[in-house]
């Protein structure tokens, strides 16, 4: 289990009232974890005993909500950590999808401050790109205009309404890598977080899942950060949310505001101490998270001009092939993606993740003399295992027509989408038997027709 410091003024609660103010705690907080209940408890509560968090744990463990909806995840999500040191200057954003409330909300806005972790959720009806510029910018106007803004590469956050958005506010917006959704982890991270604990609280009334969100936002953020050790709400306005309790007899509060110097002197010490301090343990934290990946994760790397195949996202069936290529590297970008070329030497339309690419030997890849472009398959003959394609070639005549083998296209999927079209299984052609052996070309073949093909033309 993990440790925790223990602050030195703290409450031991008699044994008798420690499982209310447990069963309080993970309420109050949206059904945390036992680490969250925990850290709750001590930073905001002023509590403490030697069995606290595996008190807390059997909590979790008993809560019907958490029962069904906390799920063991498995493997890893190799980690690039994107930080800043100052709130307001950094969000990361992302939506969550639900069903249709009564309000007629369909998708919650997540943004996520990079420096404190505090998150703003927004229930919207849709995900245009009218509604999100416009909830945004008032965002913006409550918090303040940001320097960055990530998000990944849905038409909802790339589109020319969003790009005049940040243009005219002089904001730098960050596409994340297209199939790599580690890229926007923070945000992904807690649009899991907000979800979850909007589902535990639905108790089966689904459509109003969006009541639920204000409440959820605020939950999230006084949830304390085993990054930062402490809660997102502390650091983004300099003092602790107010807990849950009745105020109307309370006499400790100060009979009178702060004054201005003291206003000054508090936000004096967030910059001069407390955000420093932050940055301190935040390039620990990362460096530490670094060093444990690194020693038990092997990290590719591909070189420039170095050729590999990219694995194929969209695939037409379970028999599609899963990698295509190959590619050319021709430089990694700052992010850690890959800009490629094709054959013929384009640009590829977007950057791919190490993830997404294997390497290839040399001898592998088509010389770029040999290449030419399909047009379309338009007859087939020969059984199956000595079969041949007619192909017509982009910009030569019937003439010009010749039979290819199978292994002629380095693209499968171009024979695949043939038989699709004609309706067919690949079945013997009963009347065209006969190989040809007079036009062996090389055919690089895609079905969108914007690849080329390698044949030997004479």
């Amino acid at each position: 289990m993990p440790t925790y410091k223990v602050p030195t003024d703290v409450l031991t609660p008699p044994e008798e009232d420690r499982p209310k103010e447990l069963e309080d705690a993970h309420h109050e907080i949206g059904h945390a974890g036992a680490e969250h209940i925990v850290r709750y408890l001590q930073h905001t509560k002023g509590m403490h005993w030697n069995t606290i968090l595996q008190d807390a744990v059997e909590l979790v463990k008993s809560c019907p909500s958490c029962q069904k909806f906390n799920i063991a995840k498995k493997g890893f999500h190799p980690l690039r950590p994107i930080y800043s040191y100052i709130p307001g200057d950094h969000w990361a954003i992302d939506l969550a999808t639900f069903d249709t409330s009564t309000s007629g909300n369909n998708f919650m806005l997540v943004m996520v401050d990079v420096c404190t972790r505090f998150c703003i959720l927004r229930a919207i009806p849709d995900k245009s790109a009218d509604t999100l510029v416009r909830t945004m910018k008032q965002i913006f106007c409550d918090f303040g205009i940001p320097r960055v803004i990530q998000s990944d590469n849905g038409t909802e956050f790339k589109n020319s309404l969003m790009k005049k958005l940040v243009n005219s506010l002089g904001i730098n917006h960050r596409l994340t890598t297209p199939y790599h959704p580690r890229a926007n982890a923070t945000a992904e991270r807690w649009v899991q977080s907000a979800v979850q604990v909007i589902k535990k609280k639905l108790e089966g009334a689904s459509r109003d899942w969006d009541y639920h969100v204000p409440l959820t936002q605020l939950q999230l953020n006084m949830r304390i950060s085993k990054r930062l050790q402490s809660s997102p709400f502390s650091l983004m306005y300099t003092r602790n949310v107010n807990a849950f309790r009745d105020y109307r007899k309370d006499t400790s509060t100060p009979a009178t505001p702060m004054s201005y110097e003291e206003l000054v002197n508090r936000l004096e010490h967030m910059q001069k101490v407390v955000f420093p301090a932050l940055k301190e343990r935040t390039d620990a934290y990362v460096r530490n998270q670094k060093e444990q990946f690194d020693s038990t994760h092997q990290l590719t790397s591909f070189p420039e001009q170095s050729h590999v195949m990219a694995k194929v996202h969209t695939r037409g069936s379970k028999l599609a092939p899963v990698y295509e290529g190959p590619y050319t590297v021709l430089r990694k970008t700052e992010g850690g993606s890959y800009i490629l070329q094709d054959e013929t030497g384009a640009l590829m339309p977007r950057d791919y993740a190490p993830s997404e690419l294997k390497l290839i030997s040399v001898k592998d890849v088509v010389s770029t003399d040999d290449l030419y472009e399909v047009q379309a398959i338009i007859d087939h003959r020969g059984d199956e295992g000595h079969r041949e394609y007619l192909v017509r070639w982009k910009g030569y005549t019937p003439e010009d027509d010749t039979w290819q083998l199978p292994e002629d296209f380095t693209d499968p999927d171009f024979i695949q989408q043939y038989w699709k079209r004609r309706g067919e299984k690949q079945t013997n052609n009963a009347h065209n038997t006969k190989r040809a052996t007079s036009h062996k070309r090389k055919a690089r073949g895609q079905s969108t027709g914007q690849r080329r093909s390698k044949r030997n033309k004479k």
